[in-house]
């Protein structure tokens, strides 16, 4: 009963996960182009991350919040520290550099480059296992979301844009392993809260010294706000996932994220989908929910029962 209480609360996590990188894949596009500099908003994003998640922390926690900081042994501290540096320090820096060049949805794409690289690392390191029928699933996924992105069937070259993207994508990878060891010392909260302490305090780091943004630092947007309370939604419920369905599941969900960013630029935006880019799109729904169920299954199957 428990086991399957955990699924379902997983399960539940990473849906809202997924809906709100969908929207962030819309908001960060919208607050990029609109903003005197990328860096300055992604900074500006991540601070105000930090700033909403210690709200929500001292009302979910309250006075355990503070003791439960102190009681941080010292591997979880090295731990938390890269996932803030990789998750929502590089991560969130060329990301935001590459939506100014690439469209909000293919920012949302790199998601299956995300779970494509944590689901081998995650093999690798922390010794998961998932049924065959799974990755087949994964593999029409990563293809569907290929023609989501180019909308053609041909062999597409990346733009500047798109490696920025991509490159960030690699160290969030990274970052989402060094999530799950985490959390056999911490809260899914304090994991949350120091990701993005860590990844604002860098981001803070280069603005100041590097490109020397202290005054354009102290003026902000409507979308750095949301940005930043789509962010704690997104990452606050990605580390509960996590917890409760291992890290190749709940990223492997997040691959869905991309159709909501297309439903939204449709809509907002007004971009322009083919026949393809929706079929693709519809594809990667399904399998995103014939992964789920086929993971249930395995789970609550009378070998692992």
């Amino acid at each position: 009963m428990k086991k399957k209480r955990n699924f379902l609360l997983g399960t539940t996590y990473a849906f809202i996960n997924m809906i709100s990188l969908g929207m962030l894949g819309i908001v960060d596009k919208i607050g990029a182009t609109h903003t005197v500099n990328p860096f300055v908003f992604s900074t500006q994003s991540v601070f105000f991350s930090l700033l909403f998640l210690c709200v929500f922390a001292f009302l979910y926690k309250k006075q355990e919040f503070v003791q439960e900081i102190k009681n941080i042994p010292l591997p979880a501290w090295k731990l938390l520290f890269l996932v803030g540096i990789f998750a929502s320090g590089f991560f969130i820096l060329f990301r935001f550099l590459g939506l100014t060049q690439a469209t909000g949805t293919f920012a949302t794409l790199s998601q299956v480059i995300i779970t494509a690289l944590t689901a081998v690392l995650a093999a690798v390191f922390l010794k998961e296992k998932l049924p065959r029928i799974f990755w087949l699933f994964f593999s029409i996924i990563i293809v569907a979301m290929y023609f989501v992105s180019i909308g053609k069937f041909a062999l597409a070259t990346l733009e500047q844009g798109d490696r920025y993207i991509v490159i960030g994508a690699v160290f969030v990878a990274f970052a989402n392993i060094f999530s799950q060891k985490a959390l056999k010392y911490v809260s899914p909260v304090i994991l949350t809260m120091g990701r993005f302490f860590f990844g604002a305090l860098l981001l803070l780091v280069i603005s100041l010294f590097v490109f020397h943004f202290t005054p354009v630092l102290l003026t902000f947007s409507i979308w750095s706000l949301a940005s930043g309370l789509l962010w704690t939604v997104n990452a606050t419920a990605f580390s509960f996932s996590i917890q409760k369905l291992g890290v190749t599941l709940a990223a492997s969900i997040l691959m869905i994220a991309p159709v909501v960013t297309m439903v939204l630029e449709y809509t907002i935006l007004k971009q322009s989908f083919n026949l393809l880019q929706i079929t693709a799109a519809l594809v990667v729904v399904i399998c995103g929910i014939l992964m789920v169920v086929t993971k249930e299954k395995a789970l609550f199957s009378p070998s692992n029962t």
